[in-house]
């Protein structure tokens, strides 16, 4: 154990992106290995899971692990033949194909507002035309929505591909990168050249929840910043720092971020604090909010008729709570359209809240006497015991 201890702190002090904290984290494990904290530990798989949460309390880096890995490191060791390296390579992007490299959905939704579901961040080398074809597909709607609530990052490639739809042509710097070990600099930069249309004038909401991670973050917190964007729903899991994988013997290794980022506008990074979004609500509001936000920003015709269709279009899919968000933000934006208190009186009633839905179709009723439905329902209301 002391062996193992060393070889994580001496590879912290050389490698890890802040000295100081390299130097703490050093110190406590030292200090527990020595005061025989660990002695209890006998499973080298929970010796790695208590190593790592000592590691990320002093230091709150996520992307900070111990891992016990003996097959995976003997692995690496081995000299692979070209071919089959090819062919493992083949495997693995058969693999990501069959689940579309993360792009799990693609569609345009009432008041032509266009939602991308991406669960990872995929490697351009074979998720380029995945990601292209996503980007022209969603071109002609009014305002995009991607979700990445259940994105847990990926390559940084990606990133600068989808973020080069929505900025101009002119390559626009998204991070500075510095590495201690070597004291050197690098940037990366979108994109000059895309296939298709650019979008950078279109409304842009990225959906984040507390599992939003790592590249998925860089996304939202650089083009928020840059504001192309506004970032909707739970504030991000908190890992912003490059991270390798290094071996320390033949059962332990360790994920180090070496490497760190600074966003060129905030001078900072979302280490450890996470992306805050623009607004701020649950995981499970974060769709309707934004739809909602979306529609109010692009439709200018008739948008209480639409709010009334998505509202329905909800219900269909039994999506009452959304249904009910949506009907709300109706009669609060078109307080004296009698069809819309009627819309909000329905959902009430299929949520069994009686008090609610009565007040909802007297409002309709009272704004609109000639309403057969809202006197139904009202009557029908007023019978139940």
């Amino acid at each position: 154990k002391k062996e193992i201890v060393k070889l994580i702190s001496d590879n912290l002090l050389e490698t890890y992106i802040d000295l100081d904290v390299a130097k703490r984290m050093s110190s406590t494990i030292k200090t527990n290995v020595n005061s025989n904290k660990y002695k209890s530990v006998i499973s080298p798989i929970q010796f790695s899971k208590v190593l790592t949460k000592d590691l990320q309390e002093v230091s709150k880096d996520l992307h900070l692990k111990v891992n016990y890995e003996p097959k995976k490191i003997a692995q690496k060791k081995r000299v692979m033949p070209k071919e089959v390296k090819l062919r493992r390579e083949k495997i693995m992007n058969m693999k990501m194909a069959s689940i579309n490299y993360g792009f799990s959905e693609v569609k345009v939704l009432n008041g032509n507002i266009g939602y991308l579901n991406l669960r990872m961040f995929s490697d351009i080398k074979y998720a380029n035309k995945a990601a292209t074809s996503a980007m022209n597909f969603l071109n002609n709607t009014n305002a995009i929505i991607i979700d990445l609530r259940n994105n847990g990052g990926g390559v940084p490639n990606m990133m600068q591909l989808l973020a080069s739809y929505f900025t101009e042509a002119q390559p626009v710097l998204l991070s500075d990168f510095y590495e201690r070990k070597t004291n050197k600099k690098t940037q990366i930069y979108t994109f000059e050249n895309i296939e298709g249309k650019r979008m950078t004038k279109k409304p842009l909401y990225i959906l984040t929840s507390k599992k939003t991670f790592s590249a998925a973050e860089a996304f939202a917190y650089t083009l928020k910043h840059l504001d192309k964007a506004i970032v909707v729903g739970e504030v991000t899991k908190g890992g912003a720092n490059r991270t390798k994988r290094v071996n320390l013997n033949t059962d332990f290794s360790i994920s180090i971020p070496y490497i760190k980022a600074t966003h060129p506008i905030t001078n900072t990074n979302w280490e450890g604090k996470g992306v805050q979004p623009n607004i701020k609500t649950t995981k499970k509001d974060a769709f309707v909010k934004a739809y909602i936000n979306a529609i109010n920003k692009t439709v200018k015709r008739n948008k209480s008729k639409m709010l009334n269709k998505i509202g329905y279009t909800f219900l269909q899919e039994k999506s009452i709570n959304n249904a009910l968000i949506v009907f709300k933000e109706n009669v609060k934006l078109f307080p004296n359209d009698a069809n819309s208190w009627d819309s909000l009186g329905e959902v009430y009633f299929i949520k069994r809240d009686k008090e609610n839905s009565l007040i909802a179709y007297k409002k309709a009723l009272e704004l609109d006497s000639n309403s057969t439905s809202a006197q139904k329902m009202i009557q029908k209301l007023e019978n139940i015991r």
